[in-house]
């Protein structure tokens, strides 16, 4: 498998776990909090209406989605991955990846500590999403054994 279809693949399990996202912005009585998208209320000082929150948070989404391919791709291609694209070795990632995001990548866009700033339950919806992120990853390929390296 080459990055590219790594991106691919994360970006079609960030789809498949952006579906109640999608499905809440379709709801005319839609909660507040999108599940499994991070809603961020205020960007650059602006304050965003429901529809930007939408597309930022999707967008986010998606972005931590391609990441997450590209950067487990590369690490089972460098040898740092033991038995790769096994469910195992994916959720043991997807918790380090968690951990990346949330304590770093966050923290440095403002958005504080595990997205402490813009919700309670950010920390939640971010390990949620992660471990689903690396459950379709692992069920494509075991689908698919031919996306298996």
């Amino acid at each position: 498998m080459t990055v590219i279809s790594a991106v691919f693949l994360s970006l079609v399990a960030g789809v498949i776990t952006a579906v109640p996202g999608f499905l809440s912005e379709l709801e005319k009585r839609a909660p507040k909090n999108i599940p499994l998208l991070i809603d961020i209320k205020t960007f650059w000082g602006k304050k965003l209406t429901p529809g930007e929150i939408f597309i930022l948070g999707l967008s986010i989404h998606l972005l931590i989605a391609a990441l997450f391919g590209a950067l487990y791709e590369y690490l089972a291609l460098s040898g740092f991955v033991a038995f790769p694209y096994q469910i195992l070795s994916l959720l043991g990632y997807a918790f380090c990846f968690y951990l990346f995001i949330g304590g770093i990548i966050l923290p440095v866009v403002g958005l504080g500590l595990f997205g402490r700033k813009e919700g309670k339950t950010v920390w939640y919806e971010l390990l949620i999403t992660h471990h689903l992120l690396g459950f379709f990853v692992w069920l494509a390929v075991a689908i698919f054994p031919s996306l298996k390296p």
